[in-house]
């Protein structure tokens, strides 16, 4: 017997209902009101309006045209390339893709995250830890042992590296998956000289918006594919995995992940990877598919690969490897994500400067 459009609409309802999970927290880490005259917070929602209302409250509250890109709790735009929390250009098109501005721009991107990433680890160990000793008492229980439970989970053992990607959406959400597995390095690399048409300009602007958004994670933008497999093979000893549909490339379920560190190359979403990455390319990977499609979007690979590597990866064997990351990368991680958790920046900087922290002070300008 068939279903009736009633009973239809009362499941969809019902589902969407218990689906819609609230946090604890908000993106900044403080709780939420539980005065003993108020409800015990609920984790999932009791009514169908609840989700609706906090909507409205959180949108009230940012104010009407706000467009904010919110790590724990983004929500996919219905038209991802001209998703305007990424990127807002001028409408006229009058603006021009200069390829030299372009490439100066994303220039003083690379230094930026250069900085950012610098900034903290040159602190002495002493020095983190009188700033984290400091701001804990300005943040909830709670928050605390969340982001030291999330940072004692990462792994250096493993990183991605996405190859002049096109859709700022797609690597925002592949930023987000990265993020859940625990994995703490991302590398981009942007050739201003492979980026054509009319959404070239709102695409190069966008990704570099999702890139700088992406708090939780250590970014690193590279100029070319020969500069990036350099840096990252021989500087820093990863070998170079990436995914490609070359018929010599092996299945993802046959590839040996015993002899790490990993780091895993996703190509452009129409183009794949260039010709140049394979040939670098230590290992070309393919993923199972027998549909009619010939490939997955870029997220959905990202997530698929990230699936084999967790399977694989077991009593501290494999390319994800917990808890691998050394003390003083982990404390200086820790505090930035204290930093981050405060309800304001003006507060973390006014902590600072209270209580002597010039070094502190100067690294919290980065982020």
């Amino acid at each position: 017997m068939s279903s009736s459009p009633r009973i239809l609409r009362y499941l969809y309802s019902s589902t969407r209902r218990h689906t819609n999970a609230f946090s604890l927290f908000g993106s900044r880490g403080t709780s939420r009101n539980t005065s003993s005259t108020d409800h015990p917070t609920r984790l999932y929602s009791t009514s169908k309006y609840s989700y609706r209302k906090e909507r409205k409250e959180v949108a009230k509250k940012l104010g009407k045209n706000s467009k904010e890109l919110d790590w724990e709790h983004y929500e996919f735009a219905q038209n991802p390339k001209n998703d305007e929390r990424f990127s807002k250009i001028d409408g006229s098109g009058r603006e021009q893709f200069d390829v030299q501005k372009e490439s100066e721009e994303d220039q003083k991107v690379a230094r930026k995250l250069d900085d950012k990433y610098n900034a903290f680890l040159s602190l002495s160990p002493e020095t983190v830890q009188t700033a984290v000793e400091t701001i804990e008492p300005f943040i909830n229980a709670d928050r605390l042992e969340r982001v030291r439970s999330v940072l004692s989970q990462r792994t250096k053992n493993c990183k991605f590296l996405f190859e002049n990607p096109n859709n700022p959406s797609n690597v925002w959400a592949c930023l987000r998956t990265i993020d859940s597995f625990g994995i703490q390095d991302v590398d981009v690399i942007i050739e201003s000289g492979m980026y054509q048409g009319k959404q070239s300009l709102s695409t190069k602007r966008g990704m570099r918006t999702a890139m700088g958004s992406a708090q939780w994670l250590t970014l690193r933008n590279h100029g070319s594919t020969a500069e990036a497999v350099k840096e990252i093979r021989d500087v820093q000893g990863y070998k170079i995995y990436a995914s490609d549909l070359n018929p010599n490339s092996k299945d993802v379920r046959d590839i040996n992940w015993d002899d790490g560190p990993y780091c895993i190359v996703m190509g452009n979403e129409d183009r794949g990877i260039s010709e140049e990455m394979r040939n670098l390319a230590d290992e070309t990977f393919t993923l199972p598919m027998c549909g009619f499609a010939e490939s997955f979007n870029l997220s959905v690979a990202t997530s698929i690969t990230l699936a084999h590597m967790s399977a694989k990866s077991q009593n501290g064997k494999g390319p994800l490897q917990p808890g691998d990351m050394n003390e003083h990368e982990f404390n200086c991680l820790y505090l930035k994500g204290l930093l981050h958790s405060l309800p304001q920046r003006r507060t973390g900087q006014a902590i600072l400067r209270q209580n002597n922290l010039p070094e502190v002070l100067e690294a919290f300008k980065t982020l």
